[in-house]
């Protein structure tokens, strides 16, 4: 998440003058309870205590509130809190975006960032300030379940103006809750003696310990005003006679400075050079900061105004001057390309003009890097200005609809915004019918998102440029998906040619990157880690670029059939990290099916070979698949996928009797894709193996055999070669156990499908079978090397 303010993640320094309140920070940080509540009025110095017991402890978290009202923004904000102590913290919220309309999904939300939080190997302080900004529903109801079960790593403490609610009244009543209040903030007469330097009975009791009133007399006391000629008021009026005593004494120009910059929560010297033409910003705030003028220096070199004092001074300062000197601030960050900070003031400014300009400036960056929660907020807020949206800012919207998987409101916004372009804006006209490609892909089906790619591919100039490739790799994307691999293989050769003949090398290396995933899905596996691997040598800025369409998931799964288990996982990992941190959701099923796939056959393998070995991370993968499948793709095939999915893993995981699963499973076979048909008819025939039904293990094996040679499918037709070898090896029927046992080898050799090799219980006897009967010596020997298979030793034990 960029340009998040420092001010609001970074624990406050104390100032040299600073009264150190030790007993009150010892309370808390010496507590056997883990939640700490602190609350009373404006000036009592609740912040000031946070940051004390803050930077007591070895390790703080620090945020403060600023009436966040959208839950992304606020868990964006409280990772780069996180992040800010510990670097390696990773939290994707993206990633949970499309389960936002469910029930339950605040405690889904907090109860994985509290999960996350627990990663983390030390203990820590998290500092919640200024919660009663908070009015938000679902952002209160987060914030309340964070404190009521807090990671058993952290000690929560927040503070607020207002009083605990009546959801943590279960935590007060048991005494659960570290509780301080505006009593024990108060300063006692002792400590109001200390800061003065004096005994002030006078004072004392005209402030009744309200530290920002004592701290107010004793800069007018530094400035020679006479105790006896500050009257006695209540302590409001106190306040702010106090100062306008304060901001009397200084001189014009300071005074001038504090209202115009008052309308600013973080003080960027830079920003307020620029913005009040000035030339001496950070002069003026050091000098606030050594006279104690509540002011306080945060980290990276910015500034704040303590809140009351800055509320004061916004009431006195000129109101009709804030939002020119907020657009100005927002034109400023804008063209710094700090696009956050200028919406946020651009938003402040109510500046929807300035909005959009903003918008069209980074969206596709923020959409790449997954930071979608704060292009919602600035459309919402282009929407609650209730402005007529241009075009390109209706794409841009329907863009990130489509990414988010709003299929719906994503349709509405680009048909809206196609009339309304200019017929020489081509960029933009193929922008919108990308992304309404994507949305027919996942709301219609594959063939209509092609039908619309190929008009588009025809009506291009020039196929060897970028803007070709944002057309055609949609098309392969679908192809794959679809099962049409040959189409994809021709397609993606084709489109390589062209761009090496036209000399455009650059584009031609993305059509080869995406050879990785084309030739995964046609099991060539070798070929498929070959492109992986040559496509890391790009430029990281344009592999950046082409993750929008995952090659990670794919060659993991490559690697792993390689026998490279170590890397398939680290690869996996990697890449499903990412894609949950880019919210990448099209491909975040696939990834987390995957996954399944290559912890199941680790553990399936594991479990044959006699070691203890658990289905636990498998099932935790095919949950999160279950979960995501129905959320972006709303077509048959994708209801068909999700279906025949759910049947087949609980053939495998349920004890109960399956009859009436295996005729439903075999009853939509045929309504499958050609790859999730392959997929079914693997597990069938391992399921069928397993609990020794071998004549249904060999109808799937030939039925597999059959549909994947159909279709140019190569990875499930070759496991079940290796099915079929092994039923001719144990019937004693040498001419097929030699015909398939050679096919088997060959195809395992030429693709990289080592893997099941090490699966000694059954194929070692495949090894025997070949080795005795010289049957491709050469592969027999590298297989046999593979799997540690030593024909001597079996020879030795078998005369035995």
């Amino acid at each position: 998440m960029p340009n998040v303010p420092s001010v609001r993640i970074t624990v406050p320094k104390g100032s040299r003058d600073e009264k150190m309140r030790r007993d009150l920070v010892e309370s808390v940080l010496n507590s056997p309870k883990q939640q700490a509540y602190i609350h009373g009025g404006a000036g009592f110095g609740k912040t000031t205590l946070l940051s004390q017991i803050a930077n007591s402890a070895p390790h703080a978290v620090w945020l403060s509130l600023d009436g966040e009202d959208d839950i992304f923004s606020l868990v964006n904000l409280l990772c780069e809190a996180v992040k800010d102590t510990f670097p390696e913290f990773d939290f994707a919220v993206s990633e949970y975006l499309p389960f936002s309309k469910k029930d339950n999904f605040i405690p889904m939300l907090a109860g994985a960032l509290i999960c996350g939080i627990e990663n983390i190997p030390q203990d820590l302080v998290l500092v919640l300030d200024d919660i009663h900004t908070i009015k938000e529903a679902d952002v209160r109801k987060f914030i309340i379940y964070l404190l009521k079960y807090p990671p058993q790593n952290a000690r929560i403490c927040m503070g607020g103006r207002e009083a605990p609610g009546e959801e943590l009244l279960p935590l007060r009543i048991r005494g659960a809750i570290t509780e301080l209040t505006q009593k024990e903030l108060a300063f006692t007469r002792e400590e109001v003696a200390e800061v003065l330097g004096f005994d002030a009975p006078s004072i004392y009791y005209s402030t009744e310990g309200w530290p920002i009133a004592v701290g107010l007399f004793k800069i007018l006391l530094e400035n020679g005003i006479s105790i006896k000629d500050i009257p006695s008021y209540g302590s409001e009026v106190l306040y702010s006679y106090l100062v306008n005593e304060c901001i009397r004494n200084l001189p014009q120009d300071m005074v001038d400075f504090l209202e115009k910059s008052a309308c600013f929560d973080e003080l960027d010297p830079q920003m307020l050079d620029q913005v009040l033409n000035r030339q001496n910003t950070r002069l003026i705030l050091e000098n606030l900061v050594s006279r104690n003028i509540f002011t306080t220096k945060t980290g990276e070199g910015f500034y704040r105004y303590h809140s009351l004092f800055r509320h004061s001074l916004l009431m006195t300062g000129n109101q009709s001057s804030m939002a020119w000197l907020q657009q100005k601030a927002a034109r400023y960050y804008f063209d710094t390309q700090q696009y956050e900070l200028a919406a946020r003031y651009a938003m402040d400014a109510k500046d929807a003009l300035l909005l959009e300009k903003i918008i069209l400036a980074c969206y596709r960056e923020y959409i790449k890097a997954g930071n979608y929660s704060e292009l919602r907020i600035w459309f919402q807020a282009l929407d609650d200005a209730a402005v007529e949206l241009s075009p390109t800012i209706l794409v841009a919207k329907g863009a990130l609809l489509s990414v988010i998987g709003n299929f719906v409101e994503a349709k509405a916004c680009l048909d809206k915004a196609l009339p309304l372009m200019s017929p020489d804006d081509k960029v933009l006209y193929f922008e919108a019918m990308i992304h309404k490609s994507r949305v027919l892909r996942n709301f219609v089906s594959f063939e209509e998102s092609n039908s619309l790619l190929d008009k588009l591919i025809a009506q291009m100039d020039d196929l060897t440029g970028e803007l070709a490739y944002q057309v055609v790799i949609e098309k392969l994307y679908n192809l794959c998906w679809n099962s049409q691999i040959n189409e994809a293989r021709s397609l993606a050769h084709h489109m390589t040619e062209l761009c090496a003949n036209a000399g455009n090398l650059k584009v031609m290396r993305w059509f080869e990157r995406y050879l990785t995933t084309i030739y995964f899905f046609e099991g060539r596996m070798k070929d498929a880690v070959y492109y992986y691997e040559k496509s890391l040598e790009l430029p990281e800025d344009e592999r950046n670029y082409l993750d929008m369409h995952s090659t990670g998931i794919y060659v993991a799964k490559a690697y792993q059939m390689m026998g490279d288990r170590n890397r398939a996982r680290s690869v996996m990992s990697e890449e499903l990290q990412r894609l949950r941190k880019t919210g990448n959701y099209e491909e975040m099923w696939a990834g987390y099916l995957l996954a399944a796939e290559i912890n199941y056959q680790d553990t399936f393998i594991d479990q044959a070979n006699g070691l203890n070995a658990s289905y636990e991370t498998t099932m935790k993968y095919l949950t999160l698949a279950n979960e995501y499948a129905p959320l972006y793709r709303k077509t048959d095939f994708q209801m068909q996928w999700a279906k025949m999915q759910r049947l087949t893993y609980s053939l495998i995981f349920s004890d109960a009797a399956q009859e009436d699963c295996v005729q439903e499973v075999f009853a939509n076979l045929d309504k499958a894709g050609a790859y999730l048909k392959n997929v079914v008819l693997a597990r069938l025939m391992g399921y069928f193996f397993a609990i020794s039904d071998f004549a249904n293990s060999l109808k799937c094996a030939s039925l597999c055999v059959e549909a994947g040679e159909k279709a140019g499918l190569l990875l499930h037709s070759t496991m079940a070669y290796g099915v079929l070898a092994l039923a001719a090896i144990a019937t004693k029927d040498h001419e097929n156990a030699v015909i398939l046992t050679g096919r088997y080898l060959r195809l395992c050799s030429a693709n990289g499908l080592y893997e099941y090799f090490r699966m000694r219980t059954a194929y070692d006897q495949i090894l025997e079978f070949a080795y005795e009967n010289g049957i491709e010596p050469e592969i027999t020997r590298q297989m046999m090397e593979f799997a540690g298979y030593n024909p001597e030793q079996v020879y030795i034990e078998t005369l035995g």
